[in-house]
Formats: C-alpha cells, sequence, structure tokens
C-alpha cells in the first residue's frame, strides 16, 4: 500500500491543482507526506503549526464539554484508558481533565463521536465503515477499539493517506483498513459512511463523484456539516443535501464550534 501511495505523491509533486478542499494546501499536503515517512516529525506531528491549521486545535473547553458527553454514556467512558492510547503517538496538545487526568481535546471529540454513533446506531461490530477525511486515522482508531468492523475504508488525498497509514500502524485495527485516495474510490455500499465536517469543505465537483460513489449509496450515514466555503466552491448546503440523501434528517451539533454547524444522519437510527 505504500509503493502505491508514494507513486499517487509523485503524480501529486508532478502537476499542482487548483485546492479541491480547504484541507487540500501545498503545505498541508507536503507536511503530512514528511511526517509518514520521516520518525522526527512523526513524533510531533499533532504540534506542528502547518498541521494544527487543519486538525488538532480543538480548545481545552471544547474538551471540557466533549468529556461531559462522554461520560453520559457508561459503556464509553469505562474505556477511556484504552482511548488514552491515540495521543501515544504524535505528541499532541493535552490539558488536565477532572476523573480522566491528561488528554487531547481532539480525541476527546472522537470518543464523543463514538458515543453518537453507538446512540445513533448500535452495534458498529461487522459492520463495513467509510470515512471520508480521515486526518491521522484517530477516529478509526477510537471506533475500532471498541468496535470491531468487518471493513474500515480511510479515504483522503494521498499525504494524508500515508500518515494515517503509519499512525495506525501502531495498532491492531490496521488490519482491517484500506485505504483510497479520491481518485481511484470505489462504488460500493458501506454500512456506515463517516465524515467530519471533511466532505462538507469539498468543492462541488468533488462531492458530486462522492455522493455518487459512496454516499447515496450508504445504508447509514454520519456527516458533520459546516458552512465555511469560498462562494467558487459551489458546495452543496445541507438543505440540498437533506433533498438528495433519502431519509436524512439533521441533528444538532452538541458542542457547537461554529455557527451553523449541524450533523446530518440517515439510516437505522434507534
Amino acid at each position: 500500500m505504500r509503493k502505491f501511495l508514494k507513486k499517487m505523491l509523485q503524480k501529486v509533486g508532478a502537476k499542482r491543482q487548483k485546492s479541491s478542499s480547504l484541507s487540500d494546501s501545498t503545505a498541508y499536503n507536503d507536511f503530512c507526506r514528511l511526517a509518514g515517512t520521516d520518525e522526527g516529525q512523526f513524533a510531533n506531528f499533532r504540534r506542528n503549526p502547518v498541521y494544527n491549521e487543519i486538525l488538532e486545535h480543538m480548545t481545552e473547553e471544547q474538551g471540557a464539554e466533549y468529556l461531559d458527553l462522554v461520560k453520559s454514556d457508561e459503556d464509553v467512558f469505562s474505556r477511556i484508558e484504552v482511548f488514552r492510547e491515540n495521543d501515544n503517538y504524535g505528541n499532541p496538545r493535552t490539558f488536565s481533565y477532572p476523573d480522566i487526568g491528561v488528554f487531547s481535546p481532539t480525541t476527546l471529540r472522537y470518543i464523543k463521536v463514538l458515543a453518537d454513533l453507538k446512540s445513533l446506531f448500535g452495534s458498529l461490530d461487522d459492520m463495513s465503515i467509510c470515512e471520508i477525511g480521515v486526518g491521522y486515522g484517530g477516529q478509526c482508531r477510537v471506533i475500532s477499539s471498541f468496535f470491531s468492523p468487518s471493513l474500515y475504508c480511510l479515504v483522503d488525498i494521498a499525504p494524508a493517506l500515508m500518515l494515517a497509514e503509519k499512525y495506525l500502524n501502531n495498532f491492531d485495527c490496521a488490519s482491517t483498513c484500506t485505504f483510497q485516495p479520491p481518485d481511484i474510490v470505489e462504488t460500493r455500499q458501506y454500512d456506515l459512511l463517516i465524515s467530519n465536517y471533511a466532505f462538507t469543505e469539498l468543492r462541488r465537483s468533488i462531492q458530486d463523484a462522492y455522493l455518487e460513489k459512496v454516499i447515496l449509496q450508504a445504508v447509514r450515514g454520519y456527516i458533520t456539516y459546516n458552512d465555511i466555503n469560498p462562494p467558487d466552491y459551489l458546495s452543496y448546503k445541507k438543505d440540498e443535501l437533506l433533498a438528495m440523501i433519502p431519509g436524512s434528517r439533521i441533528l444538532d451539533e452538541v458542542p457547537l464550534t461554529h455557527s451553523g454547524n449541524c450533523i446530518i444522519v440517515w439510516g437505522d437510527l434507534r
């Protein structure tokens, strides 16, 4: 897989195109590639300023809000020490929280999303899961340390996938993971589609491809929606997405991280 990603990176380097999303910048791509191949950069990648413009910028206060929500699910909260292992890599910014000690607020957000998925859909055991926009794989690892998906497909730009693969190789869940750059995303019906902000930060032309190949095929879905794109992206608004995705509805984003955010869900809601 790493040989394939390296070929994709060579194509990216050979011909820079206009960005497909808010996170698709030259600096971010180059840093993900570096952190995915250099041990020194990987050791501290979660504190790098270039990386923090896209990820790992949750505040201490937001982390406390996520923790309060996680505590309401006793089963999830009981695994807090397992989830803490997410922070063993990349040297994230951490803060001390009551009852759990030092934790990354970003990891607490991933745990909160897990609790949401469990509340909405029940067990994710044996499900095929596709995540669009995967960061470094933190959400995948949290979900896979609580449930046992049959398959977890991570979809992102090639440099981000290289970093995510390096990160996830430190955990047992790597054996169920596949990595697909946008250019080769296969049409497939997944049991669950997840995207935390990433899908709604894409240009409409890219969104159309994901809708056709993955989202409209998915049995269930959980998309955290935001509306921060430049006008020229022509990205779909939430009302348009609701009209396109059968059975979808809107939930409040709690805590609200930006005005206008919400969560779009569909499928076998409990």
